[in-house]
């Protein structure tokens, strides 16, 4: 399990947490940030969400984008999956 600062929150990531990117925004669909009586998924900066990608920290494949289009009926979305092995090698040799 891992650390990671999204906006003003930390959550705890591991191998199951997913980003979904729907073209437009990256949203973190399996974390939720509750404000009194709402919740809502966490969004991405652009910025954070091409550092991961550019440190091969997250990764997509065609069976997460096959489920995000199965989940959400549009072809344009697919899931991004975190390699936890990876951010914790990248926190050691820091």
């Amino acid at each position: 399990m891992v650390k990671l600062k999204v906006g003003r929150n930390i959550f705890d990531i591991d191998d199951n947490d997913l980003i979904l990117d729907n073209g437009a925004c990256y949203i973190l669909v399996t974390k939720k940030i509750t404000k009194n009586y709402s919740s809502c998924s966490p969004t991405v900066s652009k910025k954070l969400f091409n550092d991961m990608k550019k440190c091969d920290v997250i990764f997509r494949s065609e069976g997460l984008r096959q489920a995000a289009i199965e989940r959400y009926g549009n072809s344009v979305v697919t899931f991004w999956k975190f390699d936890v092995d990876q951010m914790q090698n990248m926190v050691i040799s820091r």
